[in-house]
């Protein structure tokens, strides 16, 4: 978000005293922890991490409490991102995946970086009208959000390949196609065939296809046509 100036709060005074230097970190996890940090703030121009007393914190605490017992008859939903790692720990190397070219990306590149339109009227009326959704940032499209986050726009390749992960992989999410679709977006990535892609490998799903709810009503076209009053209405 090319923020240069930052400002941190937390109520933990052994975490501000120790990025301070006034209290020593002798636990090994901390000092990773302190590590990590002190190389992230190089990347600002300035920063700051305060620390919240706990009499400014009673306000704000109590407020907590009154709220959730003043719509405790409300339905909540809270969303959760669980960490499968701790930050602290070293990066897997990941392989780079080599997307087909042209793809669907190409056009909106082109456009914003050069506005290049394509020689097609009806394609060039399209990507005009799509690229004011999208953003370059550190060489990356990226499709705005209206709610949350930008999202990370992925060829067809890597598309298949986090569907493939979302519905087989760990987390064997076997849902429907728009609760896999909306999973993918939550998970920070996009691309315009989504629901149809995840759509498509449902019904490639055999375990999908045996366990998904079935639909007993009988069809209009299998009813005889031919019956006594009053069932031929």
């Amino acid at each position: 978000m090319n923020v240069t100036k930052l400002r941190a709060f937390t109520d933990l005074q052994l975490v501000s005293n120790q990025f301070s230097g006034s209290f020593d970190a002798p636990n090994p996890s901390m000092q990773k922890y302190l590590k990590l940090l002190q190389e992230l703030v190089v990347r600002f121009e300035h920063f700051e991490l305060a620390q919240v007393p706990r009499s400014q914190n009673k306000k704000a605490d109590a407020l907590s409490k009154l709220a959730a017992l003043t719509f405790s008859h409300f339905q909540k939903q809270v969303w959760v991102e669980e960490l499968p790692r701790k930050s602290i720990d070293n990066d897997l190397m990941v392989a780079s995946v080599e997307e087909e070219q042209p793809n669907w990306m190409k056009p909106i590149l082109q456009y914003i970086r050069n506005n290049v339109l394509p020689n097609d009227k009806r394609e060039a009326l399209l990507v005009r009208e799509r690229a004011p959704m999208y953003i370059i940032q550190n060489d990356i499209l990226y499709r705005k959000s209206y709610c949350g986050p930008m999202m990370w726009s992925v060829g067809l390749i890597e598309a298949e390949m986090i569907v493939d992960e979302v519905h087989n992989g760990s987390c064997v999410l076997h849902s429907g196609y728009k609760t896999i679709a909306a999973k993918i977006m939550l998970m920070g990535y996009f691309w315009p065939s989504l629901y149809r892609d995840v759509a498509n490998i449902i019904k490639r799903c055999k375990s999908c296809q045996r366990h998904a709810p079935q639909n007993r009503m009988p069809r209009h076209d299998m009813i005889p046509v031919n019956l006594p009053w009053p069932f031929h209405k």
